[in-house]
């Protein structure tokens, strides 16, 4: 593979090359950064995902984490050779430990690129007065 001049190139580059190949820094690594907020009833997690139909997206809830992973496949050309991939394209997740959640009233919204997942927490029962009978 060839690569043109025109390029961007960054000072990190000769390192990734070395040890990983010269595509490695490119595939396969989506960082997925989020935003993780805490009320007394629930978590809300925004994340950026942009570029993805919302039908790639897939959220679990299991033994307490909750894991998001995203699928993308490469697009190909018949007329044109890729020189340079940086655009995600692959299978990537990230999982966060949420706890007690029920996780029959998460929800989610994807618009403009963010995630958002609004996963409401367990609340204990209150304690109600109890009267104990004496026998």
């Amino acid at each position: 593979m060839t690569y043109n001049l025109c390029q961007n190139k960054s000072y990190f580059d000769p390192f990734f090359e070395a040890f990983f190949g010269k595509e490695a820094h490119n595939v396969g690594y989506l960082p997925m950064k989020t935003d993780v907020y805490e009320s007394e009833k629930a978590y809300r997690l925004e994340m950026d995902i942009p570029g993805f139909a919302k039908e790639n997206i897939n959220i679990d809830f299991k033994e307490g984490y909750l894991t998001v992973s995203v699928k993308s496949e490469a697009t190909k050309d018949e007329e044109y050779a890729l020189v340079r991939r940086e655009r995600f394209a692959g299978e990537t997740s990230r999982q966060f430990y949420l706890g007690d959640i029920d996780e029959k009233s998460i929800n989610a919204s994807y618009k403009d690129g963010v995630l958002t997942i609004v996963a409401p927490k367990v609340v204990p029962e209150e304690a109600k007065p109890f009267k104990v009978e004496i026998k």
